[in-house]
């Protein structure tokens, strides 16, 4: 009994071990791929932070590349009439004023210098731009704007199908459907009302004694401005009036007798000068500008003169304007 006893003590040992040592084989290898689960995980999140991070270094380069203010150029244009600096005469009786935006639209005040009723013809008063395409002041057309704004009620009464239903002696399921359709009819009445505005330029219109106005239209003058001085080559010219390449005129008639007999005064303009200075590898641009009033040192004392950072980027401040230019009669 007792040699039998110690045989299954030792059976159950030797079953215990086995099992023991399989629980440990088991733990070691969860244990084992839990680290390798654990390295394969702390090494992809390491490459994915490495690689997010030159993705989004890469997207502020480009970013930065694409906005980054670029000056190529320091640019320069001055405008002048026969008249340049000329004093207005006391026997004068019309005074012509040309004023001149950075973008070369040009814009026409006209000054009546007697103590009479003056006159101004538009169907007679033109612009001629450096192309040598004339264009009138005054359009025929009649532009139409109409805004039509309305107000509107709705109004309408409905009839339950299960009432028609019953009515009819129909019941069960088919009776229960009509009994949840409503059938309506409705009537919308509105009132509308319709703005119309229309808008045609005069072919005359008076200015009192010693008064002041403006022509209808503001013209752009072609090779003047900063859109032309974007993509100009690099020079230094200055130009007189008969070799000057960018010539433009204006036409104004006009009356002071009430408009018995009218006179016309014509205004020649011409680009004066145009200087293009290069910026250095370096980005001076203070050595282009020193260059530009070199070249042309009387460039800030001209009647109309333009100054213009060539750049990349489109800004309201990359510009000086300064000046108007008159003629009289």
């Amino acid at each position: 009994m007792k040699e039998q006893a110690d045989r299954r003590l030792t059976s159950l040992r030797r079953g215990l071990f086995v099992l023991v040592s399989l629980l440990v084989y088991l733990a070691v290898t969860v244990l084992q791929i839990s680290i390798e689960r654990f390295r394969l995980f702390i090494f992809m999140r390491t490459k994915f932070i490495k690689i997010f991070a030159v993705t989004a270094i890469a997207g502020a380069i480009s970013s930065c590349a694409s906005t980054k203010l670029a000056t190529t150029a320091v640019a320069y244009q001055s405008v002048r009439t026969e008249q340049y600096k000329e004093e207005v005469p006391n026997d004068a009786h019309i005074l012509v004023a040309y004023g001149i935006s950075a973008d070369g639209e040009l814009m026409v005040t006209i000054k009546n210098l007697t103590d009479e009723v003056m006159i101004i013809d538009q169907t007679k008063t033109f612009f001629v731009n450096t192309d040598g395409m004339s264009v009138s002041y005054y359009d025929p057309t009649v532009i139409t704007t109409s805004v039509t704004d309305m107000s509107s009620s709705t109004t309408g009464a409905s009839v339950n199908l299960g009432a028609i239903g019953g009515a009819l002696g129909i019941g069960g399921t088919l009776g229960g459907l009509l009994g949840g359709i409503n059938v309506g009819g409705s009537e919308t009445g509105g009132t509308s009302f319709t703005t119309t505005t229309m808008k045609a330029d005069l072919p005359q219109y008076s200015l009192g004694p010693k008064g002041m106005g403006t022509l209808s239209k503001h013209f752009s003058v072609t090779g003047i401005g900063r859109s032309s001085l974007s993509y100009a080559r690099i020079q230094s010219v200055v130009y007189t009036r008969s070799n000057a390449d960018k010539k433009f005129s204006v036409c104004v008639t006009y009356s002071v007798d009430g408009g018995k007999t009218f006179d016309k005064i014509v205004t020649p303009l011409y680009l004066n000068a145009q200087v293009v200075c290069p910026v250095g590898k370096h980005g001076k641009v203070n050595d282009a500008l020193r260059n530009v009033l070199t070249q042309k040192p009387d460039a800030l004392n001209e009647s109309w003169w333009l100054l213009y950072s060539v750049n990349n980027v489109s800004l309201e401040n990359d510009h000086i304007m300064r000046g108007a230019l008159i003629d009289f009669k």
